[in-house]
């Protein structure tokens, strides 16, 4: 049996927009791929875990020659990351996917893994999921293993409005992402306009996310020895210690 988060509802309506406007974030994310990741041969087996439609795995497997293990709890973003991956006869051979939810789904991993990403992900779970999600991670992990988890280089759920926009084919895509709560519940708005400009479709989207710092992510796994690397501004590159030799 697997778990659930909230944010296997909150992509349910979301997940139709979803791509069109992370290309660009997952792209970011490729340097610090190719440094942790980089050196693994075909032998070896990653986690990539909250792997969402798939553009981090195909991120990530243009990276690595390392197999992939794909994990996702939302149905309707693992109907997109399914797609994904067996429309590429490469992605095809090296990812599997996976239905289900950190912790939970963790007891159904088999180790042992060369390393693993968590991105964009980390402000679903709670701090108890977030303690148990490492806490099993740990079995599972070789000696020297290494994990990449996106962190907010901000402090704080978004105080401002941003706007973003993209054209596809004849119509105009607009996504607004408002400012958090302070219960860090978050919304974002995405309208369709067609040649003419005039606005054909509008949706509002409503979920939770806890902003997770480097230093605050560091804190919470201080007391179990993992130790925290900075990738870059939003990236830090995890290592627990001991592992499987």
């Amino acid at each position: 049996m697997t778990g659930t988060t909230a944010a296997t509802s909150d992509y349910e309506g979301l997940g139709e927009f979803h791509d069109l406007f992370m290309v660009e974030r997952w792209r970011a994310l490729r340097p610090v791929f190719e440094a942790t990741f980089g050196d693994l041969g075909p032998e070896a087996t990653l986690l990539d875990l909250g792997a969402g439609t798939g553009l981090g795995t195909r991120t990530l497997a243009a990276c690595t020659r390392a197999r992939i293990v794909a994990v996702e709890p939302s149905r309707t973003m693992r109907a997109v990351l399914t797609a994904r991956i067996a429309d590429d006869d490469d992605l095809a051979e090296r990812v599997s996917v996976v239905a289900g939810a950190a912790p939970e789904i963790l007891q159904d991993v088999a180790g042992p893994l060369a390393g693993f990403v968590c991105a964009h992900m980390l402000g679903h779970l709670t701090v108890a999921q977030r303690a148990g999600t490492f806490a099993a991670l740990r079995p599972l992990l070789l000696l020297g293993a290494a994990g990449v988890a996106t962190v907010d280089p901000g402090g704080a759920g978004s105080s401002e409005l941003m706007t973003e926009e993209r054209r596809i084919g004849s119509q105009r895509y607009v996504v607004r992402y408002l400012p958090s709560d302070a219960d860090n519940r978050y919304a974002s708005e995405y309208e369709v306009h067609d040649e003419t400009g005039r606005a054909v479709r509008a949706e509002r989207f409503e979920g939770s996310w806890t902003s997770v710092t480097a230093a605050a992510l560091a804190a919470e796994l201080d007391q179990d020895g993992w130790s925290v690397e900075p990738g870059d501004q939003s990236t830090v590159v995890l290592r627990a210690p001991g592992g499987i030799a």
